[in-house]
């Protein structure tokens, strides 16, 4: 499987990175400067620097891929910093559509699935950039035509456990968290099965 990946120098898309060249897997990085992943080197690894919100960066390297996986998102909730969500989608469906690569995976918040919760209205405050932008990421990608697949998730941790729920539509009952590693496992999982495809799903620990 080729995979381009983006947000592969984050703590979610290195535990991708690595888990997919274990398996055997080719993974394309788009990183935004040359010191970027500088510590890993591998055969089946090809890092590009290019910006994710620049259509032509990413159509000069995405032809020939099986699938696009993202987990772009803002280092901090700013109204700024959010917007990656909103204009890597536009970017990414643009590329895609014009180079024939139609898989795509990405994550995106669980504070977007339908709640009454006291404590998730206080959250959707607090960060109204990310879900506002998440939300314009998710109807994006929904019209694009491709063939997508949403993972909402809640509160990420970088606990060892790969284990994971899934339920398409809402969080898995009781579940608020996710490692960073399930998440991982559960991205690579749907790549390569296709279960979820046109579909939301929400993702958290056992």
């Amino acid at each position: 499987m080729k995979i381009l990946l983006l947000g592969a120098n984050g703590r979610t898309g290195r535990e991708i990175l690595d888990r997919a060249l274990l398996a055997g897997d080719s993974v394309t990085a788009l990183v935004r400067s040359e010191d970027k992943l500088a510590d890993i080197a591998h055969s089946q690894l090809s890092v590009h620097v290019g910006d994710v919100c620049d259509s032509n960066d990413l159509k000069k390297i995405i032809v020939g891929h099986d699938l696009v996986i993202s987990t772009l998102g803002p280092r901090l909730p700013t109204k700024a910093a959010c917007t990656v969500y909103s204009e890597s989608a536009k970017a990414i469906a643009d590329a895609m559509q014009d180079c024939g690569v139609n898989r795509l995976l990405v994550t995106s918040t669980a504070l977007l699935f339908p709640t009454n919760k006291w404590l998730d209205r206080i959250l959707r405050f607090v960060a109204r950039h990310n879900v506002r932008n998440a939300n314009l990421m998710e109807e994006t990608i929904r019209s694009s035509g491709l063939e997508w697949t949403i993972a909402r998730v809640g509160f990420l941790n970088d606990k060892a456990s790969i284990d994971y729920r899934q339920a398409e539509g809402s969080l898995p009952e009781g579940g608020r968290a996710i490692s960073r590693a399930a998440l991982a496992n559960f991205l690579l999982s749907e790549a390569k099965q296709s279960v979820h495809v046109h579909n939301v799903v929400g993702i958290s620990n056992k």
